[in-house]
């Protein structure tokens, strides 16, 4: 198995390149020692992608900036949200939306949720749950080709961003705090600092609080930079590869260990998936169909 960290990898360089959950867990400690401050108590957060930014994937940036978008457009995206979505904000568990800067957020998160384009890059602070996501959803053009964890320290991150004189630097907010809007919000000045910064979002919908949900988003400016280009990125993050080969194995295992869509997704959605698999994998469906007796 390849579980040898190289220490002198960049970081748009995988650090190393796992072959089962074993080696997964071993290199998540690794991070933890590579990029937490020695003595001091450290929280990293954890984004599975399906290939490497080393294979000219996409990089660590929002989905407003991919696929020749641009970012001016969220105000279009935001617009036509609110436009479609007004007839089943009700029925979702965000209702109601809160007045004044909050709304804004809100409706952000809620577009994100749903798959419109935002500056937001969804993380998890489980490291097991953004494996399975690095893994989940693969197509026929994925195969043969590597998954991806990326692994962030949120606080060294927001080193960048003096969000409250009356806390520590490295402050992680919630996004209802003013300063949140005042840096990143739709009328916020162009800062110097390009960076993203780590936010913690609205628990508006189930999803969010099974997968341990958390973001970094980025300034409302036209020229987005990802995350991992940034020159002193290695200070904060790094990559973890995931054997193509292996990815079976890999998935067979979270399984396992109760890391499925279903634990994932707990809505009705995919309750008719997880039926359909434990028919399967219980062996049923041949032996319901063998006991029929023909009339």
């Amino acid at each position: 198995m390849s579980t040898e960290i190289q220490q002198s990898s960049p970081v748009t360089r995988c650090v190393t390149r796992i072959e089962s959950v074993e080696d997964y867990l071993r290199a998540v400690d690794y991070a933890f020692q590579k990029i937490c401050p020695a003595g001091g108590r450290c929280e990293l957060w954890y984004r599975g992608q399906n290939q490497p930014a080393n294979q000219n994937a996409f990089n660590l940036e929002p989905s407003i900036t991919r696929r020749g978008r641009n970012p001016q457009m969220e105000i279009i995206y935001l617009s036509k949200f609110k436009s479609y979505a007004i007839p089943f904000v009700q029925e979702l568990p965000s209702f109601p939306i809160p007045n004044g800067p909050a709304a804004y957020w809100h409706w952000l998160f809620m577009m994100q949720h749903y798959g419109v384009p935002t500056r937001l890059l969804d993380w998890s602070r489980d490291a097991l749950t953004a494996l399975f996501f690095a893994l989940d959803g693969r197509g026929a053009n994925d195969v043969g080709k590597d998954a991806a964890v990326w692994i962030l320290n949120p606080v060294l991150l927001n080193e960048a961003f003096s969000f409250h004189s009356f806390v520590k630097a490295g402050y992680i907010p919630n996004v209802d705090e003013k300063i949140v809007d005042l840096y990143f919000g739709p009328n916020a000045e162009i800062l110097a600092n390009k960076k993203p910064a780590a936010v913690i979002g609205p628990l508006n919908n189930p999803h969010i609080v099974a997968q341990k949900g958390v973001f970094t988003v980025f300034p409302h400016d036209k020229e987005i930079i990802p995350l991992n280009l940034f020159s002193d990125a290695s200070d904060y993050l790094l990559e973890i590869c995931v054997a193509a080969n292996k990815i079976p194995l890999i998935t067979s295992q979270l399984e396992h260990y109760g890391v499925t869509r279903f634990t994932l997704y707990p809505d009705i959605t995919e309750v008719t998936r997880q039926i359909n698999l434990e028919v399967q994998e219980e062996g049923q469906l041949s032996s319901i169909t063998n006991s029929i007796i023909p009339m």
